[in-house]
């Protein structure tokens, strides 16, 4: 095998491993919103009303940043994926801009069961105060 054909099949599986991690639930559901704000607590009653708990986990499979660090909650069945912690207002990279609670940054939603999607959609948009925008189907932002 030439260089060239080596150089190419290394790039193919390194797009491929790329590809396979953005994705957490292999036949889920993804959807993510850009620059997004709560409403006072919430971010709290979203996660309440999916059943996920309020403490946030350290970074998460296939978050964009090169570093990885990003804050998670999940359940079995749901995660959610944000630059920001809205729940104490810590920033991604501490100290680089003072906490804000409620600012959730860039969000990632993913579901196992591709038909959950829309109710966590619906309770997201119910408990956030502003997005800027909307990516279906992907989670474009993070």
């Amino acid at each position: 095998m030439d260089k060239k054909t080596i150089m190419k099949m290394n790039d193919t599986w390194k797009n491929f491993r790329l590809n396979e991690s953005l994705k957490i639930f292999r036949d889920g559901a993804q959807h993510g919103f850009d620059l997004t704000d709560f409403k006072p607590g919430g971010f709290k009653k979203f996660l309440k009303a999916l059943g996920i708990p309020m403490v946030a986990k350290g970074s998460s499979t296939g978050a964009s940043w090169s570093d990885g660090r990003s804050f998670y909650w999940r359940n079995k069945d749901i995660i959610i994926i944000t630059g920001n912690n809205p729940i104490t207002g810590q920033y991604r990279d501490e100290g680089r801009r003072s906490p804000e609670k409620n600012y959730a940054s860039y969000v990632g939603i993913e579901t196992k069961n591709p038909d959950d999607m829309e109710k966590v959609v619906k309770l997201f948009k119910k408990h956030r105060s502003y997005s800027k925008g909307e990516s279906k189907g992907r989670r474009s932002f993070i």
